[in-house]
């Protein structure tokens, strides 16, 4: 008598809560250890790591590769969408012959939400851009569907901001797009002199970026003496 019998094998995931405290998640070196985040973040690298560490990331997973040892260091986990930072401590040390390979690990929202700011977004629901054909009896007032309100982690000013410096001074390979932030046209030759008056300065305008009811204008000021 032959039997034929099939197992699954389940793949473990170590589950880590992230509530405002440093996470920790150690490495093995010439180990690749699977990060899932399950949102679009960029990784802030020390420059110290440039040739310690290999960092991938794509479809919110990061993959982190140590190719030596490494001492505990703080990596930036930083929300693409909503600039929420989270934070980890990695550590690489040599893999012990009798141990099996770390795990993948899988970052989840701690119970603690994060405080919501000012920074709210008002957006339309999708409803209110369909007419009813049968709203003659109804008044205007009435036709108004309600407005979703889109929480945002960090306040608006701080995205925007952030945007805008990076459009200025990063690579624009490097920007990652963020929801609701649209360029705005301004006239380079738009008088500024009333900007400074007082100073020897020449003001003028680079670019102007809105996010919301906000507006932030990069303004270039030259020394005149």
């Amino acid at each position: 008598m032959v039997l034929v019998g099939t197992t699954q094998i389940a793949s473990a995931v170590e589950v880590l809560r992230w509530e405002r405290l440093p996470l920790a998640i150690p490495l093995r070196i010439n180990q690749e250890r699977i990060v899932f985040v399950d949102q679009n973040v960029r990784v802030g690298l020390p420059r110290s790591l440039t040739d310690k560490l290999r960092v991938q990331s794509t479809g919110g997973a990061i993959y982190l590769f140590a190719k030596e040892a490494i001492e505990p260091t703080r990596l930036q986990l930083q929300n693409a969408k909503t600039g929420e930072i989270i934070l980890v401590d990695i550590a690489a040390t040599e893999a012990p012959t009798d141990q099996p390979a770390l795990e993948p690990v899988k970052i989840v929202e701690g119970e603690t939400s994060s405080a919501r700011y000012a920074g709210a977004a008002t957006a339309r629901s999708a409803k209110a851009t369909t007419k009813r054909t049968d709203s003659t009896s109804r008044s205007s007032d009435e036709d108004d569907e309600p407005e979703e309100v889109v929480k945002r982690e960090t306040p608006a000013p701080v995205v925007l901001t952030r945007y805008a410096a990076q459009m200025l001074y990063a690579p624009l390979r490097t920007v990652e797009p963020v929801d609701g932030i649209a360029q705005v046209k301004i006239d380079r030759s738009l008088d500024l002199t009333t900007l400074l008056p007082t100073l020897p300065v020449k003001a003028t305008p680079l670019g102007a970026w809105r996010l919301d009811d906000f507006w932030v204008t990069a303004v270039k000021l030259q020394n005149q003496t």
